[in-house]
């Protein structure tokens, strides 16, 4: 297949140590000024520079990622992202680490990935008193404010043990939002709870931006790797229900990084090998990987969270235009908002989520209706071990039964949802 190629230098806010073919990137193309991201999360002492050189790369990553145009490519998808990175400790991640990156990369975002690691970064020094008057965090979880990761707070908050520190995205539509829900989440055990909101918008400084973003999930989950390894906490956790974790086409069309795979078991599996492999000690993992979206609806319930409170949190993968001046924080017919809508009625019964289209509606528009019929018509096909693991394979160890047992659960409730608006999903019997 022909490919477009793209090349690029990573370098920190000094100058380039190595004559490299390419445009240079540094930390300056982040909305974030100069290492605020790093400052945001590191107490005193600063983590290991594994730690460091990781969130580099990620950084990196999802800057040629954002300045790499698919629309340029034969395919107007496939691209070749020649990749050189500035790290503190360039040799710990050649040879074994380099084909694991390059993996991970092409797992994510369906490209061709070249990696070379170069000399010249200058590592982080802490920043004394940062966080909880230098209390370390004992756990590190993703939240983004959805219903997922409040539910997955939720049950951890009530749990004994040292400080619970969450890493989010900031988004400054969403911010009063998760502060929200965060309060909610507050009061339900006396865990202490920190909170750390870090700013991963890159610039277009006048450059059309690629709309995709299939290697955001590496860097926000190597914001929160970095933050455990500055804590000396030994995991991260990602919560993420199997049915969006696993994220199987819908149609034969929608393959690779078409469906998004941040939090895939084989993308979790590599970020681990690689972690291992350079010497770390924090392992990622997705506790919510066994559930469906209605099972993690009622263990938040059980956790004491009100239904108004997992009615707002936010879910959608296309949130409406004019977002912060809009009443509206789901558009309604995306696939995440319809597997939300499954969940929430599967545990409770209601949804009063405010929606911006109304798919259900008779009068829903050719434009509103696409993915509810791609999702119909999956649901029509049979479903088995074989659609599990052809789109993206399982790592070793995997229990593909359980989790092939977790998606037809899913499948159940998503049905559930299409007859409940008087609108039958499958008309064949699932694979088993």
């Amino acid at each position: 297949m022909t490919t477009h190629r793209y090349a690029y230098h990573y370098v920190t806010d000094g100058a380039a140590s190595t004559p490299h073919a390419g445009h240079l990137l540094n930390d300056r193309l982040f909305r974030a000024r100069g290492s605020a991201i790093e400052r945001n999360l590191s107490p005193a002492p600063p983590p290991p520079v594994w730690a460091q050189d990781l969130l580099r790369i990620a950084k990196a990553a999802y800057l040629a990622d954002k300045l790499s145009r698919r629309d340029r490519a034969p395919d107007r998808w496939t691209r070749e992202i020649d990749l050189s990175i500035q790290l503190v400790e360039p040799d710990r991640w050649r040879n074994r680490a380099e084909p694991l990156l390059v993996a991970l990369l092409e797992t994510l975002t369906a490209d061709r990935w070249e990696i070379r690691f170069r000399p010249g970064a200058v590592g982080h020094r802490g920043v004394p008193g940062w966080l909880f008057d230098d209390v370390p965090a004992e756990e590190v979880a993703l939240f983004s404010g959805g219903l997922d990761s409040t539910a997955y707070a939720a049950e951890r908050v009530g749990t004994a043990g040292g400080p619970l520190l969450l890493v989010s995205y900031y988004d400054p539509a969403l911010k009063h939002r998760q502060e929200e829900l965060l309060d909610a989440v507050r009061r339900l055990g006396s865990r202490p709870l920190m909170h750390r909101a870090v700013l991963l918008q890159s610039r277009a400084n006048g450059v059309r931006l690629e709309p995709s973003s299939r290697s955001r999930g590496l860097l926000f989950l190597s914001t929160a790797v970095y933050a455990a390894a500055a804590h000396l906490a030994s995991r991260v956790a990602v919560p993420e229900n199997g049915q969006l974790a696993v994220n199987p086409p819908l149609t034969p069309a929608r393959v690779a990084a078409c469906s998004t795979r941040s939090v895939h078991p084989r993308t979790l599996h590599l970020v681990n090998q690689l972690i291992e492999t350079v010497g770390g000690t924090v392992e990622v993992v997705n506790p919510l990987l066994f559930d469906t979206k209605g099972e993690v609806c009622r263990r938040a319930l059980d956790a004491g969270l009100p239904p108004a409170t997992l009615m707002a949190t936010v879910s959608c993968g296309h949130p409406p235009r004019n977002y912060s001046a809009s009443r509206f924080d789901h558009c309604g017919h995306c696939y995440p908002c319809l597997v939300r809508q499954s969940g929430l009625l599967a545990a409770s019964g209601r949804d009063a989520t405010p929606y911006e289209r109304d798919v259900w509606a008779p009068t829903a528009g050719k434009n509103d209706v696409g993915h509810r019929d791609a999702l119909r018509a999956w649901l029509g096909r049979g479903f088995g071990i074989r659609e599990v693991t052809t789109d993206v394979p399982l790592p070793p160890q995997a229990d593909a039964s359980a989790l092939l047992r977790t998606l037809l659960r899913g499948r159940k409730e998503l049905n559930d949802l299409f007859a409940r608006h008087h609108m039958p999903g499958s008309t064949g019997t699932p694979a088993a």
